[in-house]
């Protein structure tokens, strides 16, 4: 199905960063998503798995630098569209891309990453946002049991906890956090491609 309300077409898709080109301005954030990339790798199953998709020739995704979400989610994203065979990666800063940041609003929401599927006539195959379900339910419990039953005089390092059990869920290679997101794009794919059932 053609999105002709998206801006986006071969000469804006090339103004996008590629992913080395997005690593190299992170500046100081950089080791973390280098950290997360190293660790963030494909199982045999979805290597497998990605690696037949012909149809995705373009994945937009739209990240900025501060977000925990970007550096945790988008070196998977990364792994995803470097398995896919002639597939192509630009990442575009959301806050400097205003008109494609509104396409792909999250129920009224800036959420990112934003990642974006396009065919080779830049019709749009699916999308994924943001994190895995299991990665919110996760944060939502860690917040439950930190941030929220602090008191105003602790918050600081309810806040300092929280980020610390978050990231912990990410320290482990190929953790199940990844795993879910992993699994949410193949489904994407998967519902979108007509997929599913040829299985």
């Amino acid at each position: 199905m053609a999105q002709l309300r998206i801006p986006l077409d071969a000469s804006r898709f090339a103004k996008g960063l590629t992913w080395k080109e997005y690593m190299a301005q992170m500046g100081d954030t950089r080791a973390r998503t280098e950290d997360y990339y190293q660790k963030a790798t494909l199982t045999d199953g979805e290597r497998k798995f990605f690696s037949g998709i012909r149809q995705v020739r373009y994945v937009l995704m739209l990240a900025e630098n501060w977000c925990g979400d970007v550096h945790r989610n988008s070196p998977l994203i990364a792994r995803i569209a470097e398995a896919m065979p002639g597939c192509e990666l630009r990442v575009f800063l959301r806050d400097q891309n205003a008109d494609l940041r509104d396409c792909f609003l999250n129920n009224g929401y800036q959420s990112i990453p934003v990642v974006v599927f396009f065919d080779q006539d830049w019709n749009e195959i699916g999308r994924w946002i943001e994190r895995a379900h299991a990665a919110t339910a996760k944060v939502i419990g860690i917040r439950a049991n930190t941030v929220d039953v602090a008191p105003k005089d602790k918050q600081d390092a309810a806040m300092a906890e929280y980020r610390k059990q978050i990231q912990a869920e990410y320290d482990v290679p190929g953790g199940p956090l990844w795993r879910a997101a992993a699994q949410e794009v193949r489904l994407v794919l998967e519902q979108r491609l007509g997929l599913a059932a040829k299985k």
